[in-house]
């Protein structure tokens, strides 16, 4: 320890124990980003750092959103004074803080949204021995828990690979450490040729593929660390919903990143040891522009020009282009976490790593919001949200506050399908509950979503009636019972054309005797509603025609046909 350190240790201590931030300003801040969260972890004194009297330099507010570190220094007059810099982020831990405290506010969010098909990403970084390791694998277990404990509804099935990545080589660690390629197909999408995935079938096996994983990545012994982690981890888990084959898979990243290095903590390191740590702050720093770059575009006024994200420029990034490319039409949640140590010899990469952390966080500026328009999905509230759900959902109509309890209508936008279906699996009648067609709420999905199309791509027109522009144009029609509203062309479920192959739906074609014929026995020729490749199309199978009866019919179903691919697709 410096020696004038030592002389002042319980003056030095007394300050950074004592020390109180200034009053942050919340109404002049800017607005927090709801797809990226930037947070730090204070690791607490190991117990032979505090046999060999060392001192903490780092302190946590009250708030857990500021983070402060201090540095003793020596006055003209020979007197000490501690010079102290304060970082803001949106979530700070300190030492009396858990691992599940950490998992509660950044994972918990992270992994219905890649359940439901999104795209999850958490990454921990730091100064190598600031605990990233020790942290991630905390999370991982609860993360396995969570996903495999069955406490999300639904059935998926989930993969997994873990991968190393070293300078410009890539290696699958649960293949014996084989060399994997990292493409581009034809999409666009990265992929990681020759990585092999392992089916979770429970929590104890996820553990125990993660865990096998990260055992065989490489580490060395530093001056800082004797097993710091020089390479970068990458655990993908692939979450399939085998109930919807259309729906993209969902995406959760866990990145645990190579411990980072100053000058200070290599200068005596081998030639080959030199080489790493140039890469992983090279990476590190390609990580931060991207990270910060796709942030700022998405709050870019549309007459300026859009920040470069160089993406291609690191394996690391090209690996995650998912959460950095503009054009990807998957939206991404992303968690970063830093880890710090609290020692007072370390203040100054402490520093650092806080700064690229405050680097990374770039809110959206405070704008005015936009003006409602019943046409425009991405103009309404959260209460405007839910009465168009309810007036548009069908009967009984979806429960709103279920659907959509906070989401104004631009987030729900962003949602991924799986989870908007998952969110409507359920709806109210007579004071049951009673399950909703997943079809049916793909449909409802869809029709939010030409709606908000429609309203992008339409010319600038008078607003109509809010009635019609929830879309009751059809209010009147369906204020005739559909039994006496029965002619050719119209769609019907019925248990007839349900089976292994059926869809449980036809259309009527002709009456089997007269239109004229009165009572629920009238019957009608109809043919079968099919489906096809694509699980939300389907097909009219002409020559696969069946005699309905009225009484054998369950309720009016609303079909759309798109011409562009030649089938029918479910409305609600």
């Amino acid at each position: 320890m410096d020696a004038f350190l030592s002389e002042h240790k319980s003056f030095f201590s007394n300050h950074v124990a004592n020390y109180k931030p200034h009053a942050f300003k919340e109404a002049t801040a800017p607005e927090p980003n709801d797809d990226i969260t930037i947070a730090a972890r204070l690791r607490p004194l190991l117990p032979n750092e505090v046999d060999d009297g060392v001192v903490s330099g780092i302190s946590v507010d009250e708030t857990g959103r500021t983070i402060a570190v201090h540095e003793i220094r020596k006055k003209f007059n020979g007197q000490p004074a501690v010079n102290t810099s304060t970082f803001r982020l949106d979530r700070a831990y300190g030492t009396e803080d858990s691992s599940e405290d950490v998992y509660r506010d950044l994972v918990v969010p992270l992994v219905p949204w890649a359940w439901g098909g999104g795209v999850s990403t958490l990454f921990a970084y730091g100064q190598t021995g600031s605990g990233k390791t020790f942290t991630v694998s905390a999370l991982e277990e609860l993360a396995a828990a969570d996903i495999m404990g069955g406490s999300l509804s639904g059935q998926r099935k989930v993969q997994v690979c873990v991968v190393e990545l070293e300078g410009s080589g890539a290696y699958d660690l649960l293949n014996d450490r084989r060399a994997i390629n990292v493409l581009e197909d034809s999409f666009g999408e990265t992929q990681l040729v020759g990585a092999v995935e392992h089916v979770a079938t429970d929590a104890d096996s996820l553990l125990s593929i993660l865990r096998r994983g990260i055992s065989l990545r490489k580490t060395e012994a530093t001056e800082k660390n004797d097993t710091s982690s020089r390479t970068h981890a990458v655990c993908r888990l692939r979450i399939t919903d085998v109930t919807d084959p259309s729906a993209p898979d969902g995406l959760l990243f866990l990145v645990d990143l190579a411990g980072s290095e100053v000058s200070a903590d290599s200068k005596h390191h081998s030639k080959e040891r030199m080489k790493e740590t140039k890469e992983i702050n090279l990476s590190l720093a390609t990580l931060k522009d991207c990270i910060r770059g796709r942030t700022l575009l998405d709050s870019t006024v549309s007459s300026k020009k859009p920040p470069h994200i160089p993406w291609r420029s690191s394996l690391l990034t090209k690996v995650l282009k998912h959460v950095f490319d503009p054009s990807s039409p998957r939206q991404c949640k992303t968690a970063v976490l830093a880890c710090i140590k609290p020692s007072s010899s370390d203040t100054a990469p402490s520093k650092n790593t806080l700064r690229y952390a405050d680097m990374l966080r770039a809110p959206a500026p405070r704008s005015k919001s936009m003006a409602y328009k019943p046409n425009e999905p991405r103009t309404w509230s959260n209460a405007q949200l839910k009465e168009w759900i309810t007036k548009n959902s069908g009967d009984p109509p979806i429960d709103a506050d279920k659907l959509a309890p906070t989401e104004s209508g631009i987030q729900m936008l962003k949602m991924p399908k799986g989870t908007f279906v998952e969110r409507c699996a359920h709806v109210e009648e007579n004071g049951k509950r009673e399950q909703i067609r997943p079809e049916l709420a793909r449909a409802f999905y869809d029709k939010l979503w030409r709606l908000h199309i429609d309203s992008r791509t339409a010319k600038p027109e008078a607003e109509s009636p809010s009635g019609a522009a929830a879309g009751g144009g059809d209010e009147l029609k369906n204020a005739v019972p559909w039994k006496e509203r029965i002619k050719p062309g119209m769609f019907v479920r019925t248990p007839r054309a349900g089976g292994q192959y059926g869809t449980g739906v036809v259309m009527i074609m002709a009456p089997e005797v007269s239109w004229k014929e009165e009572g629920e026995k009238r019957r009608f020729v109809c043919a079968s509603v099919l489906p096809t490749i694509n699980p939300d199309g389907y097909e009219l199978g002409v020559a696969h025609q069946m005699v309905v009866g009225l009484e054998e019919m369950e309720d009016e179903v609303k079909m759309e046909w798109d011409s562009a691919v030649r089938y029918w697709f479910m409305d609600i």
